[in-house]
């Protein structure tokens, strides 16, 4: 293991683990860094210097256009907490003010925010959404969703299904749908599938997609896996039993609202 060494102002240093033999200095949140990385090679040695640029995360949420603490919320549900660096020492991670990041991994964030914002789903199925369409589900959930609009293709044209909206709520995946209210075929169907993919998503992670269930929490219930559970945390009694809060013991009203 070698060590990343920073410059925090006043001639004071402070060193991260890393797992390569790099040491940089570190002026101020956002600021160009020289990254020495020298590695053994037969008989000589092979030394480089890589150019590292850190942004404090208000900057990097600003490039992101989106808000600080979802930038914060992201970074937590993706696991990539660690790759966050701050000179303060015990400083936390939901508060801090000097906290930094590696300005590459920005690309990184922006194709995370598009999987999210489904930009490529909605090009994909433009032709069973619904212009606005709202899909504001969890990314976990993209494989139910891709079985909705699949189904919507083969509904016949003459009920003219569009796919509204589908969100989380209470766990499960709600969906709202376009169609011909004057046909009971299509209204049999639409309720039929929109029961489906609820029960099935409360078997989905609606975070990474793996298998998952309920989580009975009283800040926010969620289906999630045994990795995510944590984003449900902490949990109320009766957590574990309940697979369905819609009819496993759980009333609606006793749930946490939105």
């Amino acid at each position: 293991m070698h060590r990343l060494q920073k410059s925090l102002g006043s001639g004071s240093t402070r060193t991260f683990a890393t797992a390569h033999p790099i040491s940089t200095s570190i002026r101020g949140t956002s600021s160009l860094r020289t990254v020495s990385d020298s590695s053994g090679i037969g008989c000589g040695q092979l030394t480089k210097e890589i150019a590292l640029v850190f942004i404090d995360l208000q900057a990097a949420a600003d490039r992101l256009g989106i808000s600080l603490p979802y930038f914060r919320d992201l970074i937590d549900r993706v696991n990539r907490i660690p790759t966050v660096l701050d000179p303060t020492d015990g400083a936390d991670f939901w508060s801090s003010k000097t906290a930094v990041i590696n300005e590459r991994d920005l690309k990184t964030y922006e194709n995370m925010l598009a999987q999210r914002r489904f930009l490529r789903f909605r090009e994909r199925y433009a032709d069973v959404l619904d212009e606005l369409a709202a899909l504001t589900i969890r990314p976990g959930w993209k494989t139910l969703l891709e079985r909705v609009c699949e189904r919507i293709r083969w509904m016949p044209t003459e009920w003219d299904a569009k796919l509204l909206r589908a969100e989380e709520k209470f766990g499960y995946m709600v969906l709202r749908f376009a169609y011909d209210h004057g046909s009971n075929a299509a209204r049999n169907e639409i309720e039929r599938l929109r029961e489906e993919i609820r029960l099935s998503s409360l078997a989905v992670c609606e975070e990474c997609g793996r298998h998952g269930r309920f989580r009975y929490s009283p800040s926010r219930s969620l289906t999630l896996c045994d990795r995510h559970a944590r984003l449900a945390e902490p949990v109320l009694p009766g957590d574990g039993s309940i697979a369905d809060p819609a009819s496993d013991g759980a009333s609606i009203n006793e749930l946490p609202l939105d």
